[in-house]
């Protein structure tokens, strides 16, 4: 009954996404519908609501995604991004190693919604090139998370070795092959049809200090955040001052210049680069998320496959898959699956077997839609969120089918 349940609310939450109902209220009926069909006592329902709402995770979030699109929205408006676009493409040489560079190098800051960072960036090189909105929003999610699997700071990595006691080193070493196989799936499924640009590379001083200068607010949000550990939202507001005074127009000075910038844009641009509605999206997620979690669905459902006798390489393939699509949580799938199903690995399966279920619930957390990258995305581009799927399906279906495989050929 468990698994119905959250396929269930699932489904309701996309249906009401495609009908043009917004996404935040749409996780919170399916909320709802994950209450009712569980069933779930209302006092437990009502404490994990209350968790979801008063974290200082939430709130956190919620003050980054607020400040992510203030500074988004000052870099786009300010001309920054389209200056950013306009001197890397002679750097790269193509417009595909344009789209696929600029969430790859945002994806190096892993915080919640981080996509959010690359979007407005995306969506000036997609406007050039004249692709969907669903084909940017597949390209900035995909292109974010699909180095996931070879990067060792990343949260999911780290959990999955410390659970299943082997070095982060080893797993990104073993996740190499999947990896690859979804950089050619990606570029195959979702880049061979983009216009290439820009005919041949000019890498003179000019595009370089240029393009550096454009992209300052952003870089030094990341030194601030990556190198310095500056609270993440601080750093935010540090990049938002910045964009407000970088690339000044006009005549005169450069001091007065950048006053005169510093107030025109503080006073046309801040306001309307605050989205209310992204409010509802968070808390949308976060309810969810408590609801599952305090609903004991998913540990349920683990016991049921283990009782059924299903095939291990199967059950670490779709129990971690499901809770990943379930939560938005690759964190939550290795943590779950993990402790399930640790005890049935021997020594020679341990690693493949640990590589699979990272893979699998990393893959499910990257097409889920609760996934904020993903939700904050097509929010952004105002892109319809099943056809998006387009783009993203056969990238994770490939990735997913090649971890097996290599999982398997290694002694699962």
């Amino acid at each position: 009954m468990g698994v119905y349940a959250v396929l269930l609310s699932m489904v309701i939450i996309l249906l009401m996404v495609r009908k043009g109902i917004d996404v935040g209220l749409a996780l919170l009926a399916g909320s709802a519908v994950l209450v009712i069909t569980a069933p779930m006592d209302l006092e437990l329902a009502l404490q994990a609501i209350w968790t979801a709402v008063s974290s200082a995770e939430t709130w956190e979030l919620i003050f980054v995604i607020l400040f992510i699109g203030i500074l988004g929205y000052i870099l786009e408006h300010s001309g920054a991004l389209e200056l950013m676009v306009s001197k890397l493409l002679p750097l790269l040489g193509s417009s595909r190693l344009v789209l696929a560079a600029i969430p790859s190098l945002i994806g190096l800051l892993t915080v919640p919604g981080g996509a959010i960072i690359s979007a407005p960036m995306v969506g000036q090189m997609g406007d050039k090139v004249e692709i969907s909105p669903e084909h940017k929003t597949g390209v900035n999610v995909v292109f974010r998370h699909i180095w996931y699997f070879i990067f060792p700071m990343m949260s999911a990595v780290i959990v999955t070795a410390q659970l299943a006691g082997i070095t982060p080193e080893s797993l990104v070493v073993f996740n190499i092959p999947t990896m690859a196989v979804g950089l050619l799936a990606a570029w195959v499924f979702m880049m061979r049809t983009v216009p290439k640009g820009a005919a041949g590379v000019n890498f003179s001083v000019a595009n370089v200090g240029w393009f550096a200068l454009s992209i300052m607010p952003i870089f030094v949000v990341l030194i601030l955040y990556l190198a310095l550990d500056v609270f993440f939202p601080l750093a935010l507001v540090v990049g938002i001052l910045l964009a407000l005074v970088n690339l000044p127009a006009g005549e005169g000075r450069l001091g007065s210049r950048m006053a005169t910038s510093f107030v025109s844009r503080g006073r046309k641009m801040i306001l309307p680069g605050i989205s209310p509605m992204m409010i509802v999206v968070v808390f949308g997620v976060m309810v969810f998320k408590e609801i599952l979690s305090a609903s004991s669905l998913v540990t349920t459902l683990a016991a049921d496959m283990v009782a059924a006798g299903i095939p291990l390489w199967l059950m670490l393939t779709t129990l971690p898959f499901l809770v990943g699509l379930a939560t938005g949580s690759h964190t939550a799938a290795v943590g779950v699956a993990i402790p399930i199903f640790l005890p049935l690995l021997t020594a020679e399966s341990l690693l493949p077997g640990a590589s699979l279920m990272f893979a699998s619930g990393t893959l499910g957390y990257m097409i889920s839609p609760l996934h904020l990258c993903l939700v904050l995305s097509s929010k952004f581009f105002t892109a319809k969120l099943l056809p998006t799927y387009r783009y993203m399906l056969p990238v994770a279906a490939t990735m997913l089918a090649a971890a097996v495989l290599v999982s398997r050929m290694r002694g699962l």
